[in-house]
């Protein structure tokens, strides 16, 4: 059958599926995903082991049990395992700040991929055609997308979420389950005009279709070729990444503008949005307009700036520096006390004091070890973030100066400011870690104490 052979090809164009894996496959109960079963089962060279899944999203009550019930009965006429899971997508729209249909997806997926570790399954099997990618592009290019949002929907999503459909036409799915004798169920919201997919597929498309009675084809294959120039440039923003990105943490990335401001455009683009997938996890909410604001910031002479993104997520600007982190992470504060010589780590500093005896020009030229009279210095000593007020003598001054002042002399971006720990003594401050020792405590005999900052977050 022309169908088969279709989609046997799309398998194998995008290394979707291998013989003897485990896939999950999303079932609604649609033509769509109803087909996609089907095809599979008939996939007999890959001997797949499917597993069909459901979710009834609790948002057409009486309709969403039907389905439910119906995908169940397809799994057992297939003699196939199944697995039904009811959430509440209208309940997580409103805590998540989601539109209802991305919050079901969300859902959606976090479900597949629970049953996906259950079964140690390879692969998530969707049931998404070619109307869908045309009806995708054409509703993100309305919203002002850019590249990455106008390739549309991907073959193949995170290496294991597969779309064997892409290529195929509502319509041929529907002739395939008509001559199988198959049934599936429609869903009613479909027809709603209140849903902007539904808008651009019943009145849109038919309008463009008049123009061009293959535009769902031609949308798509634009898409297609939208998608390979994106992933070539992807490629090469991740070749450039460690470049760019010269400092990196758990949850965040401390990159270099002058570097960044080296590259093309399109290069600069795509390292924005890797750095924001990796400090939020993933791109949703994020629009081309944050991506060209952020880039605006960091290409122009401004010194210092922030943006803001959806879920905490903060771009600031500093000098030679910007970093890529989650707001909390900026604003933290830390205070600690070390009693004693010896090795203290603590969860934002790790610090080695010990006493020494050394001459003056015996001192190391290494920022991050300072040399304090011993005479002159008392434990407890704190260590801690920069507070509003602090000040200090700068060593070969005589006078008093804002550490808030000094920090703007020496161009440390704002930032960073609450990472750099000072430490004190008998409450007066005695330094400005990595950075300059208070003239009041600089050595003056042989006998020192010695402090060496280690791993410094800056």
């Amino acid at each position: 059958m022309k169908i088969l052979e279709k989609v046997r090809e799309t398998i194998e164009r995008f290394e979707m599926l291998f013989p003897g894996e485990t896939v999950i496959v999303g079932v609604s109960g649609g033509a769509d995903s109803v087909g996609l079963l089907y095809i599979l089962t008939e996939l007999k060279e890959y001997n797949l082991k499917l597993i069909v899944s459901h979710v009834n999203h609790g948002i057409r009550a009486e309709e969403g049990k039907r389905d439910a019930e119906f995908v169940e009965q397809i799994a057992t006429k297939l003699n196939l395992p199944f697995e039904l899971k009811n959430v509440d997508a209208i309940g997580f729209k409103k805590t998540s700040g989601l539109s209802l249909e991305e919050a079901a997806r969300v859902l959606r997926y976090e479900f597949f991929k629970e049953v996906l570790k259950r079964y140690k399954a390879q692969k998530i099997a969707t049931g998404h055609t070619l109307d869908d990618q045309a009806e995708t592009i054409i509703m993100r290019f309305i919203r002002g997308s850019g590249a990455l949002g106008l390739a549309g929907i991907p073959p193949v999503s995170e290496g294991y979420i597969v779309r064997p459909l892409i290529e195929i036409k509502k319509v041929e799915i529907k002739a395939y389950l008509q001559e199988k004798g198959i049934d599936w169920v429609e869903d009613s919201s479909n027809r709603l005009m209140d849903f902007t997919r539904n808008r651009i597929r019943h009145k849109l498309i038919p309008q463009l279709e008049k123009f061009n009675p293959r535009i769902k084809e031609t949308v798509a294959r634009s898409g297609d070729i939208i998608r390979a120039q994106e992933e070539f440039i992807r490629t090469e923003a991740q070749e450039q990444f460690p470049r760019v990105f010269q400092s990196t943490e758990e949850q965040e990335l401390v990159g270099t503008i002058r570097t960044y401001k080296s590259l093309p455009e399109a290069l600069r683009f795509a390292l924005i949005r890797i750095a924001i997938e990796k400090v939020k996890g993933n791109l949703r909410q994020v629009s081309y307009k944050h991506i060209l604001s952020i880039d605006r910031l960091l290409a122009s002479e401004v010194p210092s700036g922030e943006i803001f993104l959806p879920q905490d997520v903060i771009i600031a600007k500093g000098y030679a520096l910007f970093v890529v982190s989650k707001k909390p992470l900026l604003k933290q504060e830390f205070s600690y006390t070390i009693h004693s010589p010896g090795k203290w780590k603590f969860p934002l500093v790790e610090v080695e004091v010990e006493f020494t005896e050394i001459s003056l020009s015996e001192l190391p030229k290494d920022r991050f070890i300072g040399f304090f009279d011993a005479g002159l210095t008392e434990f407890p000593i704190e260590v801690r973030s920069f507070r509003p007020g602090d000040r200090f003598i700068p060593l070969g001054m005589k006078k008093f100066k804002k550490v808030k002042r000094f920090f703007i002399d020496e161009k440390v971006p704002r930032f960073l400011r609450r990472r750099i720990p000072i430490f004190t003594s008998k409450g007066e401050i005695m330094w400005i870690g990595g950075m300059r020792i208070d003239e009041r405590f600089k050595l003056r005999g042989k006998r020192a104490l010695e402090i060496k900052i280690i791993k410094p977050r800056w």
